[in-house]
């Protein structure tokens, strides 16, 4: 969490209509298609511990 903007979700939010399903440790998850794996854990309460991930950056590489 940041003090700024509450939780950080580690990238932009995706906007495509297009849903994809995976599962993130054990827990099975759908989220808008291009969504990083690091938000798609922080949207359903999955902890992954990050060091680089930040909402505020464009996803790249």
């Amino acid at each position: 969490m940041n003090l700024l903007n509450g939780i950080d979700y580690g990238t932009p939010k995706s906007e495509s209509e297009n849903m994809v399903t995976l599962e993130i440790d054990g827990v099975t998850v759908t989220v808008p298609q291009g969504t990083s794996v690091m938000r798609a854990a922080a949207e359903y309460g999955i902890n992954v511990p990050k060091l680089c991930a930040t909402d505020s950056l464009e996803a790249f590489g």
